[in-house]
């Protein structure tokens, strides 16, 4: 096994150990909800589990992404050092990260908790990560991964710039947010998506190639759309040019047109028994669900002012970075199937349908309190804590979601686990 292969393993496992981590963070902060004084680990309040909750769930995915990358990338022109350098210093962020949120030293900028030290070494690490892959830019999957990649670095890098009021910090991190989790994300996600058609269905590879392209430009304007509705608020232009009222309309349409395009793959499935078009489709309906609808609706100008901060946030960012994750999983089944030489389920169906169930159904009970929530505390006025209690039974339900969610992953652990292949 060549040493960019196991670099690749190593990502491939550090994505599996964070979801780990995401569910156990995600739990211990949804407990708050139903007991707040009794929840586990309460020497653990909700603010430190939540944010750390979010940067295991940023790192999880980025880290399923750019696994996935190296891997379609293949090995040959990879540059090795840079490669291990990379490896070194993300290791060391991912601990750093996790002692961070543990001891209450993450940021209370909402998706940008990071410290900016730790923000630092996470655009290094990446910008190596983009220059060793550079020598194989002539792949289309590469180049849109890489594309993704660069638009993810620059969001990176804009969250970390100084701001000097409210205003100033609503539109950058809005920004920052919109080329990570509307552009970055998706393209990186449908590159590893596109790869894997080749392996699941028997499209042509001209065909393919050709049509990366189409799909990854109706996302990139997508998330375009979605970056300007959530300035629509905050921006003069964007209210006075209507541009926020046009992006709740084009990200649907945008994101049904790459799900009819990849459905072409999932009706001409070839003899792959990897379930890798399994987590494919997840992926997709996640993306569409968080893109397609939710985004409509929390950008939507009659309802954007109602429902900031309110679970229906929560779940709109949970999805998205959900999404990608999932993607880096059927990449990781496949990559890990491929190097043991077999064409099987490495880790089987319980944990597929556990995971897909506890996103989907917890989403659904955490959707439902949102909606609650900004009839109750932004439309009738009622009190804060009297609408929290009242959401006590969907909270229950999220939180059982979440619970199942874990364990579908801790299963999808294991048989990874005993799967890969040995780094000889």
């Amino acid at each position: 096994m060549t040493t960019t292969q196991k670099i690749t393993l190593r990502f491939f496992g550090q994505t599996v150990l964070l979801l780990i981590l995401y569910g156990i963070a995600s739990v211990v902060a949804g407990t708050k909800f139903l007991a707040p004084e009794d929840g586990l680990l309460t020497v653990l309040p909700y603010q430190q589990a939540g944010a750390l909750a979010n940067v295991l769930l940023h790192l999880t995915a980025l880290t399923g992404l750019i696994g996935g990358g190296l891997y379609i990338g293949g090995h040959q022109h990879l540059n090795s050092a840079m490669l291990r350098l990379a490896s070194l210093l993300w290791s060391v962020l991912i601990v750093l990260s996790v002692l961070a949120g543990i001891f209450g030293l993450l940021g209370g900028r909402n998706l940008l908790e990071l410290p900016t030290l730790l923000g630092v070494v996470e655009v290094v690490a990446l910008v190596l990560v983009l220059a060793a892959a550079v020598p194989n830019l002539r792949r289309a999957t590469v180049q849109m991964w890489a594309l993704g990649l660069g638009l993810s670095l620059v969001g990176i890098l804009i969250g970390l710039l100084p701001v000097g009021d409210y205003t100033q910090d609503r539109v950058l991190r809005s920004v920052s947010v919109g080329l990570q989790l509307y552009t970055g994300f998706p393209l990186m996600a449908l590159a590893l998506g596109y790869w894997l058609m080749h392996r699941f269905s028997d499209l042509t590879f001209a065909w393919l190639d050709h049509d990366i392209y189409i799909a990854e430009g109706l996302a990139l304007l997508a998330g375009v759309a979605l970056t300007f509705g959530s300035l629509q608020n905050t921006v003069e232009w964007t209210r006075t040019t209507g541009l926020g009222s046009i992006a709740v309309v084009i990200a649907p349409l945008l994101y049904l047109l790459i799900v009819v395009r990849c459905y072409t793959a999932l009706t001409r499935r070839n003899g792959s028994r990897t379930l890798s078009a399994h987590w494919f489709t997840l992926s997709l309906v996640l993306f569409f669900l968080a893109f397609g609808l939710l985004g409509a609706v929390k950008f939507a100008p009659a309802i954007q002012p109602y429902a900031i901060g309110t679970r229906l946030t929560d779940l709109h960012i949970t999805l998205a970075q959900l999404a990608a994750v999932v993607m880096g999983l059927g990449l990781v089944n496949q990559a890990t199937a491929e190097l043991r030489g077999q064409n099987w389920r490495i880790t089987g169906l319980t944990p597929f349908w556990l995971v897909s169930a506890g996103a989907l159904g917890g989403g659904l009970a955490l959707g439902a309190a949102g909606v609650v929530q900004v009839y109750l505390e932004r439309l009738l006025m009622v009190g804060y804590l009297d609408t929290q209690n009242l959401l006590t039974p969907l909270y229950s339900g999220w939180v059982l979601g979440l619970l199942v969610f874990l364990l579908g992953v801790v299963l999808y652990a294991l048989g990874f686990w005993s799967g890969k292949p040995e780094k000889t």
